[in-house]
């Protein structure tokens, strides 16, 4: 039951569902009592095999034994760090001790802080207390801990309530009632769900998270967790395919998401491009080779840092930050699929010849006919097309994505119109999108868990991984490890669209603890002038930590 609730049986008098609601309390009370003394008295081998078959609080009672009879050991440790996660509150008053222990081997302070806000989650003064004694000076980690509960509340949130199709979900998050029982409720917060069901009909709220402002930057704290909250509820909307997501702050609408052709626009806050400056980039076409390309000495391949792996001879980039573009026939380099050689394919052209091994192939668009699925190209980056000239675009320096993040960008960028949004992106949309009037240049950005700036090319590294698992047919070019300004993961790939080619520059860096990811994309047939617009614009990027 929550407070609107109460407040709704006495205002019309309903003693009767207060006396009935009284006796079920009563009856779970007798019942955790009974429990109780079962693991009280119970031997620890059947403690154990509670714990083991997902009983989180015989894990309790189950660790206590172990440490009474100094029989600890690690593997007990990781039962009770997974009750944690599962919100055991007996596990959490075991953990809070053991983890926070000092000199105990199995100290651990994210663990210990992840078990003061499980505490905190039911009205625990002390664990209140030792989260806002300690935020000063590891606020970091305490709001990776608060970050990590949300997620396992939300998690047991969904599980327990969502059955068969909903219309929507509503998020309603309003301040702390006096009434509540949460320690310092002035700056406390409740989350409660609704959810609305085929018939319409809206359900009673759920409660699934109190969170509070506990520094001086009380706005970066409601962003912060706000964003959280947003993030979690719409990752769950997506994985049970509920098609609207309403966030309300303080009654007022903070986002929204869905709902087919009866949506209303998003109201993201802050979500506008704040232009800075104009932004001149210098972008010369050359007819020279450029690094990435073909070694000027043996006319190998290039690979990372500009080395030729025939040869080994090293071509240095061109100084500055301009553009340099270089200009070659109207070709798309290919890759023999008898030896791997380039093959070149001349504009208009049906068959292609490879002079290292002498096969002829037929052309089929613009892969080689022979059983080679999906994309074939030898290079990512292409040269400038026979004919063509530099388009006209005028560029910025705006900040974007709630002015976190500062970029170069065109000049005509706007944010993604909902109903666009929603055919472009289905699912996973990322929270930030940027676009051109006619959506052939897309920027996305989004903001996850916690990540360090020492651990960005780890992370970069894993992402392209996953994404060259999930995408057996694109082809990738080669990743850079960006340490200009900051460290940035970056790597670019081409797709198959629905009807031609989609070129993509992803990039991965650490901002604020949290991680930052972001893209940039174009259509394959212009990528011989946006990829390096592109990667100068990751590479002059600047961040609000």
């Amino acid at each position: 039951m929550n407070t609107a609730q109460w407040h709704e049986i006495i205002k019309n008098k309903r003693w009767d569902i207060a006396q009935e609601i009284f006796e079920q309390y009563a009856d779970w009370f007798e019942k955790c009592e009974t429990q109780e003394e079962l693991y009280k008295t119970a031997p620890t081998e059947l403690l154990y095999n509670l714990t083991v078959n997902g009983d989180d609080d015989a894990c309790a009672y189950y660790i206590r034994r172990r440490i009474d009879e100094d029989t600890l050991v690690a593997k007990d440790m990781d039962y009770l760090k997974a009750a944690i996660y599962n919100l055991g509150f007996e596990a959490a008053l075991v953990g809070g001790c053991l983890y926070g222990m000092k000199d105990c081997i199995y100290k651990d302070p994210f663990m210990e802080y992840v078990s003061y806000v499980v505490l905190e989650q039911s009205g625990n003064e002390d664990a209140h207390k030792m989260l806002s004694k300690a935020y000063k000076k590891d606020r970091e980690r305490i709001e990776q801990a608060e970050a990590k509960v949300l997620n396992s509340q939300v998690d047991h949130w969904a599980a327990e309530n969502i059955r068969g199709d909903l219309l929507g979900i509503r998020v309603d998050i309003q301040r702390l009632e006096k009434e509540s029982g949460f320690p310092e409720y002035k700056l406390g917060y409740l989350t409660e769900v609704y959810l609305t069901e085929t018939t319409g009909r809206e359900t009673d709220g759920e409660p699934v998270f109190v969170w509070y402002l506990r520094g001086k930057k009380q706005d970066d704290d409601r962003k912060r967790m706000t964003d959280g909250i947003i993030d979690e509820i719409c990752a769950v909307a997506d994985k049970m395919h509920i098609p609207t997501v309403d966030v309300l702050l303080d009654g007022r609408r903070l986002y929204h998401y869905g709902g087919g052709n009866k949506t209303q626009k998003a109201d993201y806050t802050n979500d506008k491009i704040n232009i800075i400056s104009d932004a001149e980039l210098k972008v010369t076409v050359t007819e020279d080779t450029l690094q990435g390309d073909t070694c000027p000495a043996c006319g190998g391949k290039l690979g990372a840092g500009g080395v030729c792996a025939s040869c080994g001879c090293k071509v240095e980039p061109k100084g500055g930050e301009d553009i340099y573009i270089k200009r070659s026939k109207d070709a798309e380099a290919l890759v023999c699929t008898q030896c791997g050689s380039p093959v070149q394919m001349e504009s208009g052209a049906n068959t292609a010849f490879c002079a290292a091994c002498g096969t002829t192939f037929v052309i089929n668009g613009n892969a080689l006919k022979f059983e080679i699925p999906g994309l074939n190209y030898e290079n990512i980056r292409a040269d400038m097309p026979e004919g063509a000239t530099l388009p006209d675009v005028k560029f910025v320096r705006a900040s974007i994505a709630d002015d976190a993040v500062t970029a170069i960008m065109p000049k005509n960028f706007m944010v993604m119109p909902e109903e666009v949004r929603r055919i472009k992106y289905r699912a996973n949309a990322p929270r930030y999108i940027y676009t051109t009037p006619d959506t052939t240049v897309n920027l996305t950005m989004g903001f996850g868990g916690a990540l360090q700036e020492n651990d960005v090319f780890t992370f970069g590294q894993q992402m392209l991984s996953a994404l060259k698992g999930a995408n057996p047919t694109a082809k990738f070019g080669e990743a850079q490890r960006i340490t200009h300004k900051r460290n940035i993961f970056f790597f670019d790939f081409i797709t198959a669209g629905l009807d031609q080619t989609i070129y993509n520059a992803m990039f991965f860096f650490s901002i604020g603890g949290r991680q930052g990811i972001g893209s940039w994309n174009c259509l394959g047939k212009d990528r011989w002038y946006w990829a390096s617009v592109f990667e100068h614009a990751v590479k002059t990027m600047e961040c609000k930590d």
